[in-house]
């Protein structure tokens, strides 16, 4: 990190006082002519300042205007989809009743909706039946000895179906003349109905004129249509729907009395202008509105569709720009504060040009004094590698702080800048922001104190502090490493000697028994095979970490490679790993062609018998394992996974993340002996080979580990050539 990104004591001072060296902009500055030349750029940006004003303006105009249509075409959606909740209750009230709706139940529940009231622009809410032509008499003489004796369905004439309005409620004024009409006879409302029969859905028709006109003030009207079928439900087909059709409950609409309440106040505001169909023509309009709106502004338009009910209007909406008188004020208040900035960037700039020279005297003497007096600073920020802290002590007795360090920032992750300035209090608080809650520190007071951060990663800080007449300064010196190495330290001497005790405890007790000369033969060959068996132990205990040790020390120097069939290395390994008592209880799974690796077989044998031997040490006595070997391929390279899948006690996620760790147990209770090694000099192997390993394991269902290392460049052809072939199974997939 850049020194100049730390604020203290030193660097606010030269900002302060030091002069820049004269460059060619500060050395034109001072001449009589830039403030002319500054003046002339100033009012050509406070032109351009004018022009984007009143362009904002207009732009916030057209924003305006579309919220509003917005809102209407959302309002209007919203109306109709109401009328339809209107027309489903209709058609719910013949599913209740079975298609058998009497002319009084049909007045009781139109006059429960209140019409009038919550549906403006509603002509009224009907039903119209099917009619095939051989019920037309019969259906005719049924309406009439209800009491309408003129009753007829009109217009007359032969046609393959019939349809009657029978009920429509209001029944009186315009909504007699509709009584008895037959909506199939006319063209638009018969697609409308057939669209709504075959569907099952609300179909809106397009515009028509209305029966219920009387020739005083005409409008253009639709019809929205849901069907009624017999047995209350929709059937699935449009065969089965049209078959079971029983009429349609439907609601009138006259266009303008409709509109007048979907408007409201916006009918004020814009033009609003309704055309039948998806295109926008002088014959397709069948509504218009007619808004004050100045002459001389310029329009405002917008062309939108709207479906609904399977049929599409398009709406095309108009306005008058009315902020003209406001963009004009705005704009020339911005001229006329961009001309008084303008006088006045003129008149300052022409006094700073006149009192330069006498400022950078003064800032050069006060730059070199302040370099002196904080010199000190910049060797500690330069060079040291501990964080800093200094706070300078104030009249009132408090302490501020006045410098940081490189250092300081990169332990705590933080700009200086945020800090310098704040109270010690203020600090400490600011501080204690990044410690962890399972961590609690000391308060930032005088005096030696440890300090940890909550990680990832984790790190631990020593911090001592000394005191001066005027300055407080604490050091924080980054002690995690050293920590680390002294808990590891401890761990390995704990683990070590706990591992070395219990075979070691055996030698010896058994050997002061063998020393006995009362002991019988029998009993004293026991006595040799337990310890020569304990003696194995810490041999092989003693290996470990001389294994451990010389891979940490010399890394793969001391690897002898040679190019080998790594099923062989597998299938060897495998063998050495077999018990006298079950020599084939690892099963080795492979193909026939070979996995050519340049790899030390010897390291890799260990390696693998490592993992054999982790599998069988945690699984049942009879437990199979499994050697499995597979061409894969890993970010476009070829690999031989060499799989060991056992069915033992497995491990948690935890015991997981850890497994590699060492002198880690997934066992900890002690019955099965281990030092905790072998997974850990597993890793550094085939980490030093170029390659890596997974594991994936569930308590009590078994683990698998998976090493995976490269290839010689013939296998990679292989895989290229034979993708199937390198394809790996799902449980060695990366």
């Amino acid at each position: 990190m850049e020194i100049i990104e730390h604020t203290g004591h030193a660097e606010s001072a030269e900002a302060t006082y030091a002069p820049s060296p004269p460059n060619a902009i500060e050395s034109w500055l001072t001449r009589p002519a830039a403030a002319w030349v500054i003046l002339a750029i100033s009012l050509s940006l406070t032109a351009v300042a004018w022009w984007l004003s009143r362009t904002f303006s207009h732009d916030e105009a057209q924003q305006r205007f579309e919220r509003r249509t917005d809102d209407v075409h959302r309002r209007l959606e919203q109306r109709l989809a109401t009328y339809e909740g209107a027309l489903r209750g209709g058609v719910a009230l013949f599913a209740a009743q079975g298609s058998e709706v009497s002319r009084s139940q049909w007045q009781r529940y139109v006059s429960t909706l209140h019409l009038a009231d919550r549906y403006p622009g509603i002509q009224g809410l009907g039903v119209t039946k099917l009619i095939a032509p051989a019920q037309l008499a019969a259906h005719e003489q049924a309406i009439r000895q209800e009491g309408f004796k003129d009753y007829a369905v009109k217009p007359a004439g032969v046609r393959e179906q019939y349809s009657s309005i029978v009920y429509l409620e209001p029944f009186e004024g315009r909504n007699l003349r509709a009584f008895g009409f037959d909506m199939m006879s006319e063209a638009t409302r018969r697609a409308a109905m057939q669209r709504a029969g075959e569907t099952g859905q609300a179909a809106l028709s397009g515009t028509v004129t209305l029966v219920q006109e009387d020739g005083k003030d005409v409008q253009r009207g639709f019809l929205l249509y849901v069907p009624v079928y017999r047995g209350g439900s929709v059937p699935t087909t449009t065969e089965a729907r049209w078959a079971a059709l029983w009429g349609w409950v439907y609601a009138p609409f006259r266009i303008q009395d409709l509109m007048h309440g979907v408007l409201g106040a916006e009918a004020e505001q814009m033009r609003f202008t309704l055309h039948d169909g998806d295109r926008a023509t002088d014959e397709s309009k069948f509504y218009g509105s007619s808004p004050r709106a100045s002459a001389e502004a310029a329009p405002l338009s917008l062309q939108r569709p709207l479906t609904v009910a399977g049929h599409t209007w398009t709406v095309h909406y108009e306005a008058e720009t009315t902020d003209s008188g406001f963009a004009t004020t705005q704009s020339n208040v911005v001229a006329i504060l961009g001309l008084f900035i303008d006088a006045l960037l003129f008149w300052t700039i022409g006094t700073i040009a006149r009192r330069k020279q006498q400022v950078e005297r003064s800032a050069l003497a006060q730059s070199t004094q302040a370099r002196e007096r904080t010199a000190w600073l910049d060797a500690v920020s330069d060079l040291s590698p501990n964080g800093v802290l200094v706070f300078e002590r104030h009249d009132d007795n408090t302490f501020r702080l006045v410098f940081t360090n490189p250092a300081f920032s990169e332990l705590f992750g933080l700009r200086p800048g945020d800090l310098t300035g704040l109270s010690e209090e203020a600090v400490d608080e600011w501080l204690d922001g990044l410690r962890g809650e399972l961590a609690p520190n000391p308060p930032l007071t005088p005096g030696d104190a440890v300090v940890q951060l909550a990680g990832p990663p984790l790190c631990i800080l020593h911090r001592s502090s000394r005191e001066g007449e005027l300055h407080r300064v604490y050091y924080f010196r980054d002690v995690t490493s050293e920590t680390e190495v002294e808990r590891l330290k401890d761990e390995f001497l704990t683990t070590a000697a706990h591992e070395l005790r219990t075979p070691l405890a055996s030698v010896y007790g058994f050997s002061e028994l063998l020393l006995r000369p009362d002991v019988p033969e029998a009993k004293r060959e026991k006595l040799n095979q337990i310890v020569y068996r304990q003696a194995g132990v810490l041999k092989h205990l003693v290996d470990e970490l001389l294994d451990l040790a010389r891979l940490d020390s010399r890394g793969e120097q001391d690897f002898v490679t040679q190019e080998i069939d790594l099923r062989k290395v597998a299938e060897t390994a495998a063998e050495s790993s077999g018990t006298p008592e079950n020599p084939h209880r690892i099963q080795v799974i492979g193909g026939d062609k070979p996995l050519m690796a340049k790899v030390d077989p010897a390291k890799l044998q260990q390696a693998i018998v490592n993992a054999t031997s982790n599998a069988i040490k945690y699984s049942a006595p009879d437990a199979p394992i499994v050697l499995r070997t597979v061409l894969t391929a890993h970010e476009g390279r070829p690999y031989a996974a060499i799989a060991v899948e056992d069915k033992g006690i497995g491990m948690s996620p935890e015991a997981c993340e850890r497994a590699f760790e060492r002198f880690f147990r997934a066992d900890p209770s002690g019955h099965i002996l281990g030092a905790g090694l072998g997974l850990a000099i597993l890793k550094e192997v085939i980490t030093l080979h170029g390659g890596h390993i997974t594991l994936t394991s569930e308590l009590g269902v078994g683990t698998t580990i998976t090493l995976w290392v490269p290839l010689q460049p013939p296998a990679a052809e292989e895989v290229v050539a034979k993708p199937a072939q390198a394809r790996t199974p799902e449980l060695l997939t990366s």
